[in-house]
């Protein structure tokens, strides 16, 4: 994570760029409550203005942001800090095991490792890193490099909109975030998967994150793929994926004949995470207990059904929300709510967290 001031006690507000939309969200967290939903809104924005990540067309983003403060709000956003998602699959990340060694140390053996492993520069990234477990036996992190073109455009972008930029991280560890929230009644790792418009971000969760990745290919695709192969057009097709998708129906075949593709690619990197899972060999570790998706993309009906089928493991989709208070604010519909899953957990962040 990256952090950009020292205000640790003042409040902030999560904001989340996908493909397509811009989201904001506000809460209020009090001790021994579940936080409170404060103002939350969403807007598209011209796909084109952001280009490999980078911020290309600055004003006509800023003039999406000034249209969601002024009318699409629900509630209100009371602070201008804010706390900013980079999508996981404009990162570079690598888990690493280390020997006992200085935190000093660590830090200079995580940049000899992005020298060596990321395929640009290090001079050009901003690097970080999250230490997953360290025991007497040294110690297990993540390491996480975005590309400082980047992260700067979207400064700039946010600053000029009058906005104080505090944090930037990974799409993937905001979703994590709410999921430890909504999930406390399973203490076994977990499969996390985000399913996007364009693309899906995986992750093994066990308290802390311990290894992500993407795959190319999500909810934009999945509609393509039944427009072409069921003869419809894109909005009837969408209607399909969302009302029917892969549960039981009379058009469960062709719907999944048509996406076999991107499900088959999910499943491989599932059992990808899990084989390097298994293969950390640390004592007493526990089994990975279950799969949880999350993202618009999860709505499809039976997703979780096939992933449970195919990995012989549980498998469900994210609700958090009955850990989240919307207070006396219209909720989002079902839909449009999953699509605040990630923005919510940059929201949940505690000013705290980003300086320790």
């Amino acid at each position: 994570m990256r952090s950009l001031n020292f205000y640790h006690d003042q409040p902030l507000f999560g904001l989340d760029f996908g493909h397509s939309t811009i989201k904001v969200m506000q809460l209020a967290s009090e001790a021994g409550k579940a936080p409170k939903v404060l103002g939350y809104g969403i807007i598209d924005y011209p796909p084109d203005a952001v280009k490999d990540g980078s911020v290309i067309n600055p004003s006509a983003v800023a003039k999406s942001l000034h249209n969601l403060f002024t009318s699409h709000l629900v509630g209100s956003i009371s602070t201008r800090r804010v706390a900013c998602t980079i999508p996981t699959s404009r990162t570079y990340s690598r888990p690493m095991r280390l020997p006992p060694m200085s935190d000093e140390d660590i830090t200079e053996a995580v940049h000899l490792e992005a020298e060596q492993y990321i395929p640009i520069s290090s001079a050009s990234l901003y690097i970080d890193y999250d230490v997953s477990r360290k025991d007497s036996e040294g110690t297990e992190l993540l390491v996480v490099a975005t590309p400082k073109s980047i992260i700067d455009s979207h400064v700039s972008l946010l600053e000029s909109a009058g906005l104080e930029v505090v944090a930037f991280e990974p799409t993937m560890n905001a979703s994590a975030r709410v999921f430890a929230v909504a999930d406390t009644s399973h203490d076994e790792p977990s499969i996390l998967i985000d399913f996007g418009s364009v693309s899906v971000d995986l992750a093994l969760f066990d308290k802390t994150m311990f290894v992500n990745s993407t795959i190319v290919g999500g909810g934009n695709d999945i509609t393509l793929m039944i427009s072409q192969r069921l003869g419809v057009n894109q909005e009837e097709a969408y209607a399909l994926k969302n009302n029917y998708g892969i549960g039981v129906s009379e058009k469960r075949g062709e719907i999944q004949t048509a996406i076999e593709p991107i499900l088959n690619n999910l499943v491989k990197e599932i059992q990808k995470i899990i084989r390097y899972y298994d293969e950390r060999k640390v004592q007493n570790q526990k089994k990975i207990g279950q799969i949880v998706t999350m993202g618009g993309g999860a709505n499809m009906p039976g997703l979780s059904a096939y992933l449970s089928t195919q990995l012989q493991m549980p498998a469900k989709m994210l609700e958090p929300w009955h850990k989240i208070d919307f207070g006396n604010l219209a909720l989002p519909d079902d839909i449009e709510r999953s699509m605040y899953i990630t923005v919510a957990g940059e929201a949940l962040l505690n000013p705290k967290e980003i300086f320790t």
